[in-house]
């Protein structure tokens, strides 16, 4: 193995498996292949190392790749692409501070390197990971601002043409106003957050549409994304439709998440309850009814699932949702499956799911009894 052209003909075999997720198999075989390099030094030394750090990265590995990102820098220095690494693996553990430092670092790279005439990489993306960075530290302002110029770039490469880029800054700079909106003081200045968001979203939507599809998961959380910037300014009909078609699209599409779904399924119910208290009227029980049918998709994916606490939760929800459409003998039987879900889990963790459960099934039965009927 100890030959320069054997291991640039493993650095060939490993660019192909790396492509073709063969993680295992580049790690076996880099366990042999990294002591040589490092022993030869020089470029090899890099390739070797870098080629281990992706490996594990990929592996999700991320305390083991950052160590070697380390080596690579106290080798040879700090590069855009280096330091871009460094900030997303930062960020994969959780360690924001550290993530902001190195995409801060990666642009300070790519000024320098511009100077030196030297080609460089995508400013671009490396603000907009800066800004979701900063997003989860808390410094809004300064996430708002990098989102920004992220957005400008993706805008003036697209050079008008529809951009999906374009629609995912946007998508970060929609929430991040939101953030910074619950906190404005000036209800001028607060309304012209909430109208911008709303401007955002719209964009997003047709955008994702455009580029990614009508039916595609980002295109389902743009419509998501605009019921909330709707909610804000109390447009609750308006939002109840995006939230509806966020639904659906969730409940179809190939990498069926439940976290996802029962998170737009509570977004569209809150949206109802906030146009019942706004219009001061009754519950609207016919607009319930149109959501019977994503229900009912949703509740085919649901029970390809592990029969769990966590579709328990989806019956319940779903069943909750029934019960205000007035269908309830459709309601009590996803309450009963609910039940006996929730009966696998401790006792104190689900107790008054299970009665929350139980008072609404005993609802349901007595409103879809004879007696009831008569």
């Amino acid at each position: 193995l100890d030959d320069e052209v054997t291991l640039n003909t493993f650095f060939k075999l490993f660019d192909m498996w790396i492509q073709l997720y063969r993680l295992n198999k580049c790690k076996q075989a880099l366990e042999e292949i990294v002591p040589i390099c490092r022993r030869r030094g020089g470029q090899l030394h890099i390739q070797g190392v870098q080629a281990l750090a992706f490996t594990l990265w990929k592996q999700m590995k991320f305390r083991d790749a950052i160590v070697l990102f380390h080596e690579i820098e106290d080798t040879v220095g700090a590069s855009s692409a280096l330091c871009e690494n460094m900030g997303h693996t930062y960020s994969s553990m959780g360690d924001y501070d550290q993530a902001s430092k190195y995409f801060e670092s990666a642009l300070l790279c790519m000024d320098h390197e511009k100077k030196l005439g030297k080609k460089i990489g995508d400013r671009g993306g490396v603000l907009l990971g800066l800004g979701l960075i900063e997003d989860r530290r808390g410094c809004y302002e300064k996430a708002l601002l990098a989102c920004r110029e992220a957005q400008t770039l993706f805008r003036a490469r697209a050079a008008g043409k529809p951009s999906s880029l374009v629609a995912k800054a946007g998508m970060s700079i929609a929430k991040i106003l939101l953030k910074l909106a619950l906190k404005e003081e000036d209800e001028a200045k607060r309304i012209q957050m909430e109208e911008e968001a709303i401007e955002r979203e719209v964009e997003n939507v047709a955008l994702f549409e455009v580029t990614c599809g009508l039916d595609s998961p980002l295109t389902a959380s743009a419509l998501k994304g605009l019921g909330e910037a709707l909610i804000r300014r109390r447009r609750f009909r308006e939002a109840i439709d995006n939230f509806s078609k966020s639904y659906l699209l969730e409940a179809q599409k190939d990498a069926f998440d439940l976290l996802s779904i029962m998170e737009v399924h509570n977004c569209l119910f809150a949206a109802h309850m906030d146009a019942m208290r706004d219009s001061g009227g009754p519950l609207d029980r016919v607009a319930f009814r149109e959501h019977l049918p994503t229900i009912a998709t949703t509740l085919e994916r649901v029970r390809a699932l592990t029969q769990d606490a966590n579709a328990g939760a989806y019956y319940k929800v779903a069943g909750e949702m029934r019960a205000f459409a007035e269908d309830y003998v459709g309601a009590s039987e996803l309450l009963g499956e609910a039940i006996e879900l929730f009966r696998s889990e401790e006792k104190e963790k689900v107790e008054s799911l299970i009665s929350n459960c139980k008072d609404l099934k005993e609802f349901c039965d007595m409103q879809s009894s004879p007696a009831a009927a008569a």
